[in-house]
């Protein structure tokens, strides 16, 4: 959708709203702040739009935080780079858990997963309720790639990549470094490489 508004301090010359911009502001503002605190006021204001014309490009604060919480699981650590044909399951693994030590500590502000740290920080309402069904979407995405090359472990071999990489987020909110965070990654990496090619072991006798 694309509409004419009115930007902060353009005197009223019109110019022209991109949701896709508008997108990417409001994922940063989310990350920061989180859901249950940020307001339509602050939202627009970022934006340089009103409140009617943030109503008539998104419907609601919920439908907005929705489109950028699907945006973001798409186009960060997204599964496909990681988990492909050529690759070894517990390599794919490690593959995601490295570089999610370093996109979580990349940005001081905006530290974390967007969507553990939404689940983690807002405990009730819509916010909770979104953030939920997109990580769930993805945990079944994960333990579906895990399970290609690791069937007889993969639930708990993907309660192991999601737990780790929930306490990653936290930890880089907290301030702890990339290099502690690959370093966790490494050693969850072992015991998941015990595990997966254990389970390969027994099947093979």
């Amino acid at each position: 959708m694309t509409d004419h508004l009115l930007s902060k301090g353009s005197r009223g010359r019109p110019r022209r709203f991109d949701p896709n911009a508008a997108l990417i502001t409001g994922r940063a503002l989310f990350h920061t702040h989180g859901y249950e605190a940020l307001g339509i006021a602050a939202i627009t204001e970022a934006l340089g739009i009103r409140p009617a014309s943030f109503y008539a490009a998104f419907g609601s604060k919920a439908a907005y935080f929705e489109r950028i919480a699907e945006a973001y699981v798409a186009e960060v650590l997204p599964l496909e780079a990681f988990f492909r044909d050529d690759c070894p399951i517990v390599d794919s693994i490690a593959e995601l858990l490295g570089e999610a030590a370093r996109t979580y500590t990349t940005c001081s502000d905006q530290a974390g997963c967007l969507i553990l740290e939404a689940l983690r920080a807002d405990r009730s309402g819509e916010g909770r309720r979104i953030a939920m069904r997109v990580a769930q979407i993805r945990r079944e995405k994960l333990q579906a790639f895990i399970a290609r090359g690791a069937p007889a472990v993969a639930f708990i071999a993907t309660d192991v990549v999601t737990v780790t990489m929930a306490g990653m987020s936290a930890a880089a909110r907290d301030g702890v470094s990339c290099v502690c965070l690959e370093q966790v990654a490494a050693v969850a990496t072992v015991g998941l490489r015990s595990l997966i090619e254990g389970s390969a072991y027994a099947v093979d006798q």
